[in-house]
């Protein structure tokens, strides 16, 4: 039996064409928020922060290196638009990031582009230190730890044995590292400002890219480092930790009645109040940008769900 397409155009707009409120209750295919001529925003999973968007494409390819150049103005109005919208309604900064071709929802993946808000006063040295915090928390770099005449190449087994050796200073000829953990400056191979059409050759040899945008260029990185999905997630979580008091604390609370929960992660958590907010924030916006924005609404034809 084929999977169903979990970002399919046709399944949230026949879900969504003929709504009159903002639904009470969230499903698979009701997210839906605006579209444009070759794109779509839904309100994402997990908004663990207020305005959380997915811009999607309507056509099924796996990764914006891949969209047409003819479309990228169209993609990059949409990118400013929500950007801006999150500014207005909610007074917080965003970040935009990709994981392309990463078969994220598994397998059956169009290309999609999170735009996830962040605190206003989050800077240059947050973001990067919350970008190291997820480098280090996956270790990235780390290709495998060599024990006698095993690779030991779960992530789990290497976190374990890694804050054993590492962390604590424990030396024990038995275990071998093979790889460091990568800074920021050593996963920044691709230049951000040429997204996402410099990602075209690397995605024609099968590889995978991450993309994190943010407002700081030491900040921000597109590499071809092979990372796991939701890195840009874990990063935005890791920075709102160390500007948010009360966001920590219920955190806190949250993984205290579950230890095994990590809140970054969308299917762990869902947060259902605020994509519902998203969705209702994102309206809003949009709606009162129609007269700034008259001519882009019109050239790109977009329509507010």
């Amino acid at each position: 039996m084929m999977k169903i397409d979990q970002l399919s155009w046709q399944e949230f707009h026949n879900n969504s064409k003929d709504r009159v409120s903002i639904p009470n209750k969230i499903n698979e295919f009701n997210r839906l928020i605006a579209h444009t001529k070759n794109f779509f925003v839904i309100s994402g999973y997990g908004a663990f922060t207020p305005g959380y968007f997915i811009i999607i494409t309507k056509d099924f390819i796996p990764s914006f290196g891949l969209v047409d150049k003819n479309q990228l103005d169209e993609l990059n109005f949409l990118i400013r638009l929500v950007k801006e919208l999150i500014y207005q309604e909610l007074d917080r900064k965003s970040v935009v990031f990709e994981h392309g071709m990463c078969a994220c929802i598994g397998g059956l993946d169009r290309a999609h582009l999170h735009v996830m808000s962040i605190p206003k006063k989050s800077s240059e040295k947050s973001i990067s230190t919350s970008i190291e915090n997820t480098l280090y928390n996956r270790k990235v770099g780390v290709d495998y730890i060599e024990y006698k005449n095993y690779k030991l190449q779960n992530l789990h087994d290497i976190n374990q044995i890694y804050e054993d050796i590492i962390s604590k200073n424990e030396k024990s000829e038995d275990f071998k590292i093979v790889g460091k953990i990568l800074t920021i400056k050593e996963i920044q191979n691709l230049l951000t400002e040429k997204w996402p059409l410099i990602t075209l050759d690397h995605i024609k040899k099968g590889g995978h890219y991450v993309y994190f945008k943010s407002d700081f260029e030491l900040a921000s990185f597109l590499t071809t480092k092979n990372f796991e999905t939701q890195f840009g997630r874990e990063v935005v979580f890791h920075n709102e930790l160390i500007l948010n008091k009360e966001f920590k604390d219920k955190v806190q609370k949250l993984q205290n009645e579950n230890r095994n929960l990590n809140v970054w992660q969308w299917q762990h958590y869902t947060f259902e109040e605020a994509v519902i907010q998203s969705m209702k924030i994102a309206k809003k916006g949009m709606t009162n940008f129609k007269e700034k924005y008259q001519n882009s609404y019109k050239e790109f034809e977009l329509k507010i769900i």
